[in-house]
């Protein structure tokens, strides 16, 4: 990319350069035909010029011409040595060739010039025009004389410098556009790069919630059907129905998870998903964890967003308690007060069990952690002392207001 950059600038550059000549070639040659054609001593005056002496306008037009070539990377430069060249075609008579070529130097240092030198330099035609015009009142004492010879300052020196100043304008404009529109462009691909990082979040969190305690669940029962081969056939047929009931619950929710991500769809309002805490306790009882479910008697209809973030807490919390638990028991307590839907999950382990909550959790409490702080709530994890010995505890708050 540098490579072709250069290349680039290499060929605008000599572009420029090209067009620097021809615009010198072509003043000259228009210049040369003025000259030609006696075209000169456009002042009136010419001291000791003759008719056959007219080739010596050549002279300051050549010199003009040869300072164009470096108008474009030293403008001022430029308009300091064409302004010299141009005062001595004045006093030799003056030619239209020469002052072409001047128009050109100031046009380009209004274009190009640094911003405080061309401001100096329209102060400067603005203080000299009417100078030029007092002058010639005093000295002429005709008001129309000085009156033309103001106009004729102010077309030389005013009407290129202006031109160059308005077409720096425009040019300037241009680029502030062009450079607005790739800011725009820059923060459109910043924005998308963002909201492909919050889905990638969001598909990781949900799969994970989705399939982890099930895996987990086949994992653990399978693994103990293989460690117990000589096990009485009642507990192997146990294992194998909490397997296939953890293995339908993952296809559910799988299917769920493709549906939604091919029609884009997700409505703001469903039925509670906290009304298949039933069956979600009911399966991991089918494991050997006991839970005690404390549920209001009737749920409101909650927005599909808290609804479902607090069934994959209490889905994940049990999930933790059957891989890492002491096999104690868990209480889940979903409450609804002042406006917050609260989700809490206490640990009940055997005497002496570890505990099994804690601040650096893994990606399950991660996740939780990121549903509940997503919805405006909070999250907490961790141990605690009581009169039963320690305890872990995931609690969860998540306002309602926020969300309608």
């Amino acid at each position: 990319m540098e490579r072709i950059g250069a290349v680039w600038r290499d060929r605008v550059r000599a572009t420029e350069r090209s067009r620097d000549i021809s615009d010198a070639v072509f003043t000259f040659a228009a210049g040369g035909a003025f000259v030609a054609v006696g075209l000169v001593n456009t002042g009136g005056r010419s001291p000791g010029l003759t008719a056959d002496s007219r080739w010596l306008y050549l002279l300051p037009l050549t010199a003009i011409c040869l300072v164009m070539v470096a108008k474009r990377r030293h403008p001022l430069a430029a308009l300091a040595a064409g302004a010299v060249i141009f005062g001595v075609d004045v006093v030799m008579g003056g030619s239209i060739g020469t002052l072409l070529g001047f128009f050109d130097l100031i046009y380009a240092a209004a274009l190009r010039g640094p911003a405080t030198w061309v401001r100096r330099l329209e102060v400067g035609v603005g203080v000299l025009v009417p100078v030029a015009a007092a002058t010639t009142f005093v000295v002429s004492g005709d008001p129309q004389v000085s009156l033309l010879v103001g106009l004729a300052v102010f077309a030389v020196l005013g009407t290129p410098l202006w031109w160059g100043r308005s077409v720096r304008h425009q040019t300037e404009l241009a680029e502030l556009a062009a450079e607005r529109a790739r800011d725009l462009e820059r923060l459109a691909e910043l924005r998308s790069e963002e909201v492909v990082r919050e889905e990638r979040t969001q598909m990781a969190r949900d799969l994970h919630d989705a399939l982890a305690g099930q895996l987990s669940t086949i994992a653990i029962q399978s693994e103990s059907i293989l460690a117990t081969p000589t096990a009485s056939p009642e507990r192997h047929e146990q294992g194998l129905r909490a397997i296939r009931s953890a293995s339908v619950l993952a296809l559910r929710e799988m299917r769920a998870m493709i549906g939604l991500l091919r029609t884009g769809a997700e409505p703001s309002t469903s039925p509670a998903r906290l009304a298949e805490l039933d069956e979600l306790v009911a399966s991991f009882a089918g494991q050997g964890l006991r839970v005690e479910l404390v549920v209001p008697p009737e749920l409101p209809s909650l927005p599909a967003a808290v609804d479902q973030a607090a069934y994959r807490i209490v889905q994940e919390s049990l999930t933790n308690e059957l891989k890492h638990g002491g096999g104690g028991g868990v209480r889940a307590a979903v409450t609804m007060r002042h406006g917050c839907l609260g989700i809490e999950v206490t640990g009940r382990p055997r005497v002496g069990a570890p505990p099994v909550a804690s601040e650096q959790g893994g990606i399950g409490l991660l996740t939780m952690r990121e549903r509940a702080e997503a919805l405006g709530g909070t999250f907490e994890a961790g141990c605690r002392e009581d009169g039963d010995g320690s305890r872990w505890r995931i609690r969860a708050t998540i306002p309602l207001e926020e969300i309608s």
